[in-house]
């Protein structure tokens, strides 16, 4: 446009000059569309300022149309020519665009309207160029009507034209100005709204966490002390239960359940325990004569019949000593039962304290003893029954009433051998070799293979 005008008068034709404002103006909708861009982009971060933004770029679109306003009158004055009835509806196209802006940016919607800067900005752009701007305009339509000299030339009208739409930039700034305090006093509120968010989740996440640890206290680390407990029961540790039984809540009644397992617990061991030891007790005393203290007959037979598989097993010979305290009825018709009683339980220890590991000894009846040594022959077994023969002969014994007996036992001693022994035939033989050793004299030892 510039370049046009700086032509001699001689080449500017209207075709050239329209031309060259229209090249100008087609570069108007590039920034546009940049602003549009851009204040999208800041209505996005910050929506209160939509309408703001929006009356900016209204007062934009306003000056690119004041522009061409202005421009649409620079053809007939630098041709000097009148107006043309296209030039006229151009214009009258423009004012009508222009009013529209000019009250989209008057319309009332936001509180930014009633602001005393836009209001002057507004008030001074109304002055000067819906004032004198469109007055300068429709001065020249007026003289081409009338087919008057316009009184100036492109230059000139552009002296006092412009000047007056620098209001409408000024109303932009404002409006620019009040957006971005706007912005400002979001930003500052959203980050007040921020920071409180912060502290209160900072305050929420120290509730629960003071929570959790209340909880942990609580709750937690007594249900586990409560399972290592019930695992301990379960183990037989009788340990006592975490404390916390006198709380009034689940947990206390958990815990005092606990405390009531471990007592019922230790109660059903003890009981179990006495069971044990009754039943200990029951077998031994199925086992042992009552009187003497020592295995009875029926106790000594199971024992015998072991000893017997495994001298069947590793062919080892298996020996029995059978013997009875030498006149013993005597002993009950002189001194009382109790005396023969006392005879037996002496003799049963003097026989217990002179055998060895592996030989065992039974009351077999009445005063009849028998001794099972470990795996041995005739001769072994019949010194055996020597020693036992002696230590009894030897044995002063002194009754309740400090009588002194000494008494005497006859021996027999039985012996077998081989896959085919009996310990019924063993006992057999022994009683036959006792029935000699008493038909012989008494206190002696008499042996039967």
């Amino acid at each position: 446009h510039q370049r046009e005008h700086a032509l001699p008068p001689p080449e500017r034709s209207p075709e050239r000059l329209d031309a060259a404002v229209e090249r100008m103006f087609a570069l108007v909708p590039l920034a546009l569309d940049a602003v549009t861009g851009y204040t999208r982009a800041s209505e996005q971060v910050y929506p209160s300022i939509a309408r703001i933004l929006m009356k900016a770029r209204l007062t934009v679109e306003l000056r690119e149309y004041a522009g061409r306003l202005g421009s649409a009158l620079t053809v007939p004055l630098a041709a000097a020519r009148p107006l043309a009835e296209s030039d006229h509806e151009r214009l009258q196209f423009l004012r009508g665009r222009i009013e529209q802006l000019r009250q989209l940016i008057k319309l009332p919607g936001s509180d930014i309207d009633s602001e005393p800067r836009v209001l002057a900005a507004v008030a001074r752009m109304d002055q000067a160029y819906f004032g004198a701007g469109q007055q300068l305009v429709a001065d020249v339509e007026q003289a081409s009507r009338a087919g008057r000299p316009y009184g100036m030339n492109t230059g000139q009208f552009a002296q006092r034209y412009v000047p007056n739409m620098a209001p409408i930039l000024a109303l932009r700034d404002v409006l620019l100005d009040e957006a971005q305090a706007q912005a400002r006093r979001d930003f500052e509120a959203a980050r007040r709204e921020l920071m409180l968010a912060l502290m209160v989740g900072a305050a929420i996440l120290l509730a629960l966490t003071l929570l959790l640890l209340i909880v942990r206290r609580r709750v937690v680390i007594p249900l586990l002390r409560a399972t290592r407990a019930v695992v301990r029961l379960g183990n037989g540790d009788f340990s006592p239960p975490p404390a916390g039984a006198r709380r009034d809540d689940e947990i206390g009644d958990m815990l005092r359940a606990l405390a009531t397992l471990r007592a019922n617990s230790m109660d059903r061991q003890r009981l179990e325990q006495e069971r044990v030891r009754l039943i200990e007790e029951l077998k031994v005393r199925a086992d042992t004569d009552y009187l003497t203290g020592i295995l009875n007959r029926r106790a000594f037979t199971a024992a015998g019949n072991v000893r017997l598989r495994g001298a069947r097993e590793h062919n080892e010979s298996l020996a029995v000593i059978l013997f009875d305290v030498d006149h013993f009825k005597s002993v009950n018709d002189s001194y009382g039962h109790d005396a023969g009683d006392q005879v037996l339980i002496r003799i049963a220890e003097v026989v217990r304290e002179s055998l060895r590991d592996g030989e065992i000894v039974a009351r077999y009846g009445g005063e009849e003893f028998v001794v099972m040594p470990a795996a041995c022959g005739l001769e072994a077994a019949r010194a055996l029954a020597e020693r036992l023969r002696e230590a009894i002969a030897r044995e002063p014994l002194t009754l309740s009433d400090g009588h002194i007996l000494r008494v005497t036992a006859s021996f027999g001693v039985a012996v077998a051998h081989g896959p085919h022994a009996a310990l019924d035939d063993l006992f057999h033989a022994a009683d036959l070799a006792l029935y000699r050793a008493k038909h012989n004299g008494r206190n002696r030892v008499e042996s039967q293979v």
